[in-house]
């Protein structure tokens, strides 16, 4: 019962921002993005290279970026630490129903960037409450039924890698919206 009304409690709190926040939607691509967050599950040292490899790819092209990974542990694996760009947290910095409550993790979820780029690939609460509360203008993530806050989603077989999931990601931000990219441009 009590899990169930955390969640509920949770949810409601996402809506309930949800329901102020003024967000202007507009599609985003690689090219014409110039802030880019990245929220993902740090909990695994090869999830966390992962992420890492795909921030440097896209530093080398000049965005302006900022990642998120939380680690569902009680501490931050010292080998984590450090990172320029990267906020890590735990399961010590949430509040009793599952929502961020430090300013870092507070500032990036209110930061209002071109695209927001959710690489989780598991349903957890701290996920869908950040993702839910930003004003980011293009959400991007994996399929879900419910609940829904990405603008583009991107469906993937069960037993699909973080990996696999960041090709299709960056091949898609590569080649939406680009005009020159259209067989009808002149």
């Amino acid at each position: 019962m009590c899990k169930v009304l955390k969640k509920k409690i949770g949810y409601y709190h996402i809506w309930k921002n949800r329901r102020h926040q003024r967000r202007k939607k507009q599609v985003f691509n690689l090219k014409s993005a110039k802030s880019i967050g990245i929220l993902f599950d740090a909990t695994r040292p090869e999830d966390f290279d992962l992420v890492r490899e795909f921030y440097q790819d896209l530093k080398k092209t000049g965005h302006a970026l900022s990642v998120l990974g939380f680690v569902n542990d009680k501490e931050v694996p010292a080998h984590y630490l450090f990172k320029k760009d990267f906020i890590l947290f735990t399961k010590k910095m949430l509040n009793w129903f599952g929502k961020p409550v430090t300013e870092e993790v507070i500032n990036f979820s209110k930061c209002p960037f071109d695209i927001l780029i959710d690489l989780t690939m598991t349903d957890q609460f701290v996920f869908d409450y950040i993702a839910g509360s930003s004003p980011a203008r293009f959400k991007v993530g994996r399929y879900k039924e419910k609940p829904v806050y990405a603008d583009m989603m991107i469906h993937l077989e069960e037993d699909s890698s973080l990996e696999y999931f960041i090709e299709l990601v960056k091949n898609y931000l590569e080649t939406i919206n680009r005009p020159e990219l259209s067989p009808n441009f002149i």
